[in-house]
């Protein structure tokens, strides 16, 4: 079973061998005790107490003569005391050994979907950018929290069902043959087993009939999970906009198809026992007509029969194990296309480390493309360290992706980034955003504590110089005007928090940060006018001695910069100081003076 698509996860196993050694040889115990027991009693140690004078002097157990082994007798005077104990004894074996198989395999099982997740969840950290662009969030989450149990499915739960059940059904099977080859004629008898093959047909075609549903179950899960986090990040424009009914009558029309897909589930998994058990009938009711015509006493047709019904216990179990693989496999797909998803940014074999830098950027030759059609083309050009630009120009002009490129977010199509003069691609990719820091138009906050998320600019970073951030970034009146203060929890997204308050606490963790290179990524452009004017002077204060990139559609906060690049269909059209830029370039000068006029 172990194919290719299994093969990457048996690692997930490596903290949970013992476990499953355990659980299975406590599963070997079940097994013989479970295919064993029952029929040996009826068959044996019953009529050694109960028969007649001739079976009560047979010997309990013998052997082929070719084994040379003496037969077994029971101690006389003693028959009556082990046929009651025997029985107790049988049960007490395969209770224990049930519970303790069950037990190690699901503590081996949470290990595993653990070691998944974590995996899953690392991965997802060190892809680039583009590949969340085309998964949606909700995808994403079915797949790192109830994917992952697709792993536990096969590599646990059905691993241990493939050893055990093929070996109850041996120990079953193996009686019938052992006590039908002591009977002349009793190869007839295990003709009757010719219907176990049979029944192999019908777990084959159900296996892949649930397969298939599983597969469009898990995309219709991920659909509605998709619809139900999108709602829960929009609340606010839901409501705005009245749009209840509709986002109600989406998740209804996306939980009715879940329900569709999810009913022909269970009836291919459901039907899969009862034709089983009719096919076990068959072989049952076979097997009393060729036992009465060979001349089985009826307490050896019985014991046969309980085997034989033994027997296809096991082989359900199989067609249940066979229906799970079928719906696990489709989670198996979805986990591997983020496990073997190419990481298409990565550092070199040999990167070099890379200090605290001056923060000089130049590019070469640089162009960009998300698909066909490239973004930026050909930028050449320099950027001294301390020098503070702006990056101006209409939508999708390509400012937001050449600053996305600078962290190495992206690697370019071709050309080089250099910062003091060193290759990006050529130093760890770890050093060079140490020395970046981003301020967006949207800051995210973590659902943890304000000084926590000022912290992360600098981990280290001690209470005093935590206060000493917050200070110049105008955010420490509002902060201590909180009940606690910097031990505060900021909520989902920050959403305790005001608009300005969290930019500014986004710019105390920049000002911690304390890189050479910094990023405003329309870093005011969701606020209001009044808050815009009061974060400006942090971040005039926060720019002083940086290289500094400023993508800006509101163009109040570019008047003190050193220069200005304007971006028009992924090329840049101008370049230099502000009123240079104005006075020779028309593009910069009419989207000026609209902002001026207040008509953009």
């Amino acid at each position: 079973m172990f194919n290719r698509r299994y093969r990457p996860y048996l690692v997930h196993l490596k903290g949970s061998r013992l476990l499953l050694v355990l659980a299975i040889v406590f599963g070997l115990f079940f097994a013989a005790s479970n295919a064993l027991g029952i029929p040996f009693l009826i068959g044996k140690v019953l009529p050694t107490v109960f028969g007649s004078a001739e079976q009560r002097a047979a010997p309990l157990v013998s052997f082929p003569a070719w084994l040379g082994w003496a037969p077994f007798y029971l101690p006389k005077g003693y028959e009556v005391t082990f046929a009651v104990a025997f029985l107790p004894a049988v049960f007490l074996v395969r209770g224990v050994s049930e519970f303790c198989s069950n037990y190690f395999l699901n503590l081996a099982g949470l290990r595993v979907v653990e070691s998944v997740r974590r995996a899953v969840f690392a991965k997802l950290q060190r892809l680039h950018l583009g590949f969340f662009a085309k998964l949606p969030t909700g995808d994403l989450l079915q797949r790192v929290i109830n994917d992952a149990n697709s792993v536990r499915m096969v590599l646990v739960d059905i691993s241990n069902d493939l050893l055990i059940q093929p070996l109850t059904m041996v120990f079953a099977l193996g009686y019938v043959v052992w006590l039908c080859l002591s009977k002349p004629d009793g190869f007839w008898f295990l003709g009757c087993l010719l219907v176990v093959p049979l029944a192999v047909f019908f777990v084959r075609y159900i296996g892949m009939a649930i397969q298939k549903r599983a597969r469009s179950g898990l995309a219709s899960a991920s659909d509605l999970n998709g619809i139900a986090v999108e709602n829960l990040q929009s609340a606010r424009e839901v409501r705005a906009y009245g749009l209840q009914e509709r986002e109600c009558a989406r998740f209804d029309a996306a939980s009715r198809e879940g329900l569709r897909i999810q009913a022909k589930l269970v009836r291919y998994e459901k039907a899969l026992s009862p034709m089983l058990e009719i096919s076990a009938a068959i072989g049952i009711a076979l097997a009393i007509g060729v036992g009465a015509g060979i001349g089985f006493r009826f307490e050896e047709l019985l014991a046969l029969i309980a085997a034989f019904y033994m027997a296809y216990g096991p082989l359900k179990r199989i067609g249940y194990v066979s229906s799970r693989m079928s719906m696990a496999e489709p989670g198996l797909e979805r986990l591997a296309e983020i496990l073997e998803a190419r990481i298409e940014v990565d550092d070199a074999l040999d990167a070099q480390a890379l200090g605290r830098v001056r923060g000089e950027l130049s590019l070469e030759g640089l162009t960009f493309a998300y698909g066909a059609e490239a973004v930026l083309s050909d930028v050449t050009l320099r950027i001294p360290a301390g020098q503070s630009v702006a990056l101006v120009g209409p939508s999708g002009a390509g400012k937001s992706t050449f600053v996305n490129l600078v962290p190495r977010f992206f690697d370019p199509r071709s050309g080089v980034i250099r910062v003091d003069g060193h290759d990006l691609r050529t130093v760890k990719q770890a050093d060079l955003r140490a020395n970046i820091a981003l301020v967006s138009q949207e800051p995210v906050l973590f659902n943890e504590t304000i000084a926590e998320n000022i912290r992360l600019g600098r981990p280290s970073a001690t209470d005093a110089e935590v206060q000493a951030a917050a200070r110049l970034a105008g955010a420490l009146e509002f902060i201590e005007a909180q009940s606690q203060g910097f031990a505060t929890l900021v909520g989902e997204r920050g959403s305790r928090l005001s608009g300005g308050q969290r930019q500014r606490v986004s710019i105390a963790r920049a000002f911690l940060k304390d890189a050479p290179i910094l990023i405003l990524d329309e870093a005011t452009s969701a606020l209001d006018t009044d808050t815009e004017r009061s974060i400006q002077h942090s971040l005039a204060q926060l720019m002083k001695g940086r290289t500094t990139l400023i993508v800006a559609h509101r163009f109040s906060t570019i008047r003190d910069v050193d220069r200005v690049l304007v971006f028009d269909g992924g090329r840049i059209v101008a370049d230099g100081p502000r009123e240079e830029v104005y006075r020779t370039n028309e593009l910069f000068r009419r989207l000026w003076d609209n902002q001026a006029q207040g008509i953009s």
